[in-house]
């Protein structure tokens, strides 16, 4: 009986499995593939969907068994095929187990790839936190930040509760926002996958820093932009350090070329043991020495063989070392042995750690004024004993005029007391002639013949013997008046003042109340101003005030009504005091000599003697003060009379 051939039959449970089987290989395969750089969420979702794997392979074996079983008791019935059968699945199984054995190796790589992925993400937290110098943060792709490290609390001022969310443009200046500059960043970093630059950044007080700003595209497995990492430095000191070693480089130059455009100076440097190292232009053009001549040899090659010998070269050195400069004048030596007045200063140079590095001599060819300040001394000194001299011949010049003046003073007082006596005697006499002419008119009117006589004696004794008679008195009367102005004038020059603090308002006030009924008749309005007080004789200042305040009314305008102002004020250790009118003025030809003694410019329009001006201008001066006019004839006068603020026995001098 042949046996008839049993077609293969493949179990379908098997026929499902395989695909399972190979979808775990072709996973352990792409795990492999990926632990050479895949991104790291991509591989712990394949680790996800390799245990979900697992698992179901695990389901379909465990099926797969079951169906086997059934399957070889089905192929027990079927014979010699089924034994076949059972060979294909045996081989099956070990290809199972095979793979169960793959699944479980990758499970243990896949555990290990996550701790190691684990480990190192910690590393790179606790490397990006502890870098507290830079801040160092992610951006989504709009800008917003997204993760905020320790460094960029400190550099920007802001807590990330503060910050998480926000856009970064937070960080520009104002004028940077308003140009769209933190939008073009973003767009260049995102073309380029990277962006360097260097400019101002704003902080969270508002305060400004120079940053060093690097942005790096972060991309997914696609390409597709998934966030920015940024990294911000502050260079602000850097810049600041930079900033001033280019203005130090450009003040270098400007000395640089100022040295060498200074030909009259002479400047050059030492070093710390006192050897030349720089020639300037100008220490060759006043010294003679080349640079090559010059260069590396000692400081003493300018000094004369008498300093050289008593150490002034390293004394003045030594000198600049501890005081930091020092400066000298004296004879130095040019190259072709002439001598020259240098004045200049030493300044000794120091390093950052304190140390003498040097010094730098500036000195300036000073013998022209050299010879000019001796000529100027010899000048001074003669002068001086010119002035000795001459001061020596005013004193004696200034006692004879005293002595002179004492003697006029004196002259006036004995003939103003000697002529006091026969106008005494005259204007008795004129008295007694009045008299004898009364009793001689009643004697002829009780004449019998008075008839014959009285026609030609009474005319002469009414009118030539009375006329005579009153013009004697009158010039008499006049020339008493002269005396006695003359005897006042003469008391202001020896009397004795007692300064004390006047109060001026008051002696002016009450000056002017002893006019009160002239300026009442004149219809005057009198104005007072401040009048500060001063240290005075009172009686001689109340006569200065009455004497200009008198003439002010005398000597009114008869076409307008009077107007005198008073007034006063403190100025440059001074007070100064006026007495102004709106009168005559004063003519032209009288202002020489307003001041001098019978001086009057108006003698028709009030009476006197013109000495109330000479009197007050003696006593300004014996206060040491001055006195002036300013006037314009129909306009007015001002008289205006200043007095020392502080005035103390000058008021006594004569």
């Amino acid at each position: 009986m042949s046996v008839k051939e049993t077609p293969h039959i493949v179990d379908p449970a098997a026929a499902e499995t395989l695909p399972a089987v190979l979808r775990a290989a072709s996973l352990r395969n792409s795990f492999r593939k990926k632990k050479s750089g895949q991104d790291l969420r991509e591989s712990r979702q394949d680790s996800r969907q390799a245990d979900q794997d697992m698992q179901q392979t695990d389901q379909d074996l465990r099926e797969t068994r079951q169906d086997s079983r059934e399957s070889t008791q089905d192929s027990r019935q079927t014979g010699q095929d089924t034994r076949e059968s059972r060979q294909d699945l045996r081989q099956v199984g070990q290809d199972l187990q095979q793979t169960s054995q793959d699944l479980r190796e990758t499970r243990q790589n896949l555990r290990e790839s996550n701790l190691a992925l684990l480990e190192s993400e910690e590393r790179f937290r606790l490397l990006v936190d502890s870098s507290t110098d830079c801040a160092i943060y992610m951006l989504d792709p709009e800008g917003r930040v997204v993760t905020w490290n320790e460094g960029a609390e400190r550099s920007k001022g802001y807590k990330a509760e503060e910050i998480l969310g926000r856009n970064y443009a937070i960080f520009f200046l104002a004028e940077d926002v308003e140009a769209g500059l933190p939008a073009r960043e973003l767009a260049a970093a995102a073309r380029d996958n990277h962006f360097e630059t260097e400019a101002w950044r704003r902080r969270k007080d508002g305060a400004k820093f120079w940053a060093l700003v690097t942005l790096t595209a972060i991309r997914g497995p696609e390409g597709e932009l998934r966030g920015f990492a940024k990294v911000t430095r502050d260079l602000t000191a850097q810049k600041v350090a930079e900033e001033a070693l280019r203005t130090h480089n450009a003040q270098l130059e400007c000395y640089r070329i100022i040295v060498e455009n200074v030909v009259d100076y002479v400047i050059f440097t030492l070093d710390a043991e006192g050897r030349i190292d720089s020639w300037s232009p100008g220490a060759m053009n006043v010294l003679g020495f080349a640079a090559e001549e010059a260069l590396g040899r000692e400081y003493s090659l300018v000094f004369t063989p008498e300093e050289i010998e008593a150490g002034e070269p390293r004394q003045e050195m030594e000198a600049a070392a501890r005081s930091g400069r020092y400066a000298t004048e004296g004879w130095r030596v040019r190259r072709d042995g002439s001598l020259f007045w240098a004045s200049g200063v030493t300044t000794a140079i120091r390093d950052k750690a304190g140390r003498l590095a040097g010094y730098i001599r500036v000195a300036r060819d000073m013998t022209a004024h050299k010879r000019l300040e001796e000529a100027r001394q010899g000048m001074a000194a003669d002068l001086e004993s010119r002035v000795v001299e001459r001061t020596g011949e005013l004193k004696a010049s200034v006692a004879e005029l005293q002595g002179k003046n004492r003697e006029i003073e004196a002259f006036v007082y004995i003939v103003s007391h000697d002529l006091r006596a026969p106008l005494v005697n005259l204007q008795g006499f004129v008295r007694e002639l009045e008299e004898s002419g009364k009793h001689l008119k009643a004697v002829i009117q009780a004449c019998p013949e008075r008839e014959r006589c009285w026609p030609g004696v009474l005319p002469v004794l009414d009118e030539e013997i009375a006329g005579a008679l009153h013009f004697i008195s009158a010039s008499a009367t006049k020339f008493e008046r002269l005396i006695n102005a003359l005897l006042n004038f003469s008391r202001q020059g020896r009397q004795v003042y007692q300064p004390a603090r006047v109060n001026v308002w008051e002696l002016a006030t009450s000056a002017v109340a002893t006019f009160q009924k002239a300026i009442v008749e004149a219809g005057a309005e009198v104005e007072m101003g401040n009048l500060p007080s001063v240290t005075a004789d009172s009686t001689a200042l109340g006569q200065v005030f009455s004497n200009l305040i008198g003439n002010a009314i005398k000597y009114r305008n008869p076409e307008c009504p009077l107007r005198v102002e008073v007034g006063g004020q403190a100025e440059d250790g001074m007070v100064h005091y006026w007495v102004r009118d709106n009168g005559l003025g004063i003519p032209e030809y009288g202002k020489a000599r307003l001041f001098q003694v019978f001086q009057r410019l108006h003698p028709d329009q009030a009476e006197g003697e013109g000495m109330g001006l000479a009197i007050a201008h003696r006593i300004v001066e014996r206060h040491g003060g001055r006195i002036w006019a300013e006037s314009r004839e129909g306009e007015g006068t001002a008289i205006h009379f200043s007095l020392p603020g502080n005035h103390g026995s000058a008021p006594n001098a004569a």
